[in-house]
């Protein structure tokens, strides 16, 4: 038997938007058919006593702490009955703002290709698509990025979101995140303010995992036990701060949960698809 035939997983959600709530119903449906769904804690509680997951169990997570998870994703899994996490950056709610790579993103497709081609020459990147420069200020400091940030700003000076950036992109606030049934929804870190921690000095790497935690325990009035590193970077400071504040954390590393080299602090998920077929596929096939 595969190694990933007796092992449990943890799927990758983000945003879901009106337009793509039926195909998430169809996966959640699927996956009521097929799996037992349970709490990321019902699974850490399993591995952090010596046991393996049920080769049947799933986790449901959704990272970003996106609006769009309260009104299009939270009545679907009310309706089902199914537990799952949502990652938030409490240093983002009731801020306005949206995470900087939606921002600049969403930015950047407004451009002729013309002007992205000067502004990538100004900004010296190594290509000139969206997201090549998406890619390289992801690899940028905080202080370097934020200047690349500013100039995207002024060279799209017009810009306004649309109804349906929106949507996708729009923060939940803190009332709001209140109003998700504890019962069914355990809300985890996702940092404070969704920096890439690899490109982090030693103090900001710590502040932003710590902070993070004690936040969004002060608003709750809830333990908060469980890390999203964001953009799944992080590296041996990381990896001891997370370890230091919270009992487990989960990447972007595809791969299912349990067998003898697990570590409850670098926990690797799947990520779902556009359609239930290939998020099926994937859930099936993890390795592949």
């Amino acid at each position: 038997m595969a190694r990933w035939q007796s092992c449990g997983r943890i799927l990758m959600y983000h945003g879901v938007t009106d337009e793509g709530a039926p195909e998430l119903e169809s996966q959640l449906h699927y996956l009521t058919r097929n799996f037992k769904i349970v709490s990321l804690e019902t699974m850490v509680d399993r591995l952090a006593a010596g046991a393996d997951p049920a080769a049947n169990e799933i986790v449901l997570s959704f990272d970003d702490g996106l609006r769009n998870n309260l009104i299009v994703v939270y009545p679907l899994l009310q309706k089902l009955h199914i537990p799952a996490t949502f990652f938030v950056c409490p240093g983002l709610i009731g801020s306005g703002k949206w995470l900087w790579n939606h921002e600049v993103r969403s930015r950047l497709q407004t451009l002729h290709h013309a002007d992205l081609v000067v502004l990538a020459k100004a900004l010296a990147t190594p290509s000139a698509s969206v997201e090549s420069i998406v890619r390289w200020m992801k690899k940028l400091c905080p202080d370097e990025r934020g200047h690349a940030e500013t100039m995207v700003q002024q060279a799209t000076a017009g810009f306004r979101p649309t109804t349906q950036q929106h949507a996708a992109f729009d923060i939940m606030d803190w009332d709001e995140l209140l109003s998700l049934d504890p019962k069914l929804i355990t809300v985890g870190s996702h940092t404070v303010s969704h920096p890439i921690l690899t490109n982090l000095p030693d103090n900001e790497v710590e502040r932003e995992v710590r902070d993070s935690r004690q936040q969004l325990e002060q608003r709750l009035q809830r333990p908060v036990n469980f890390f999203c590193y964001p953009n799944g970077s992080y590296d041996s400071r990381a990896y001891q701060a997370v370890k230091s504040f919270y009992r487990a954390a989960v990447t972007t590393e595809s791969g299912v949960v349990g067998g003898k080299d697990f570590d409850l602090h670098r926990l690797p998920r799947i990520p779902s698809a556009e359609t239930a077929a290939l998020t099926a596929w994937r859930l099936h096939r993890p390795e592949a």
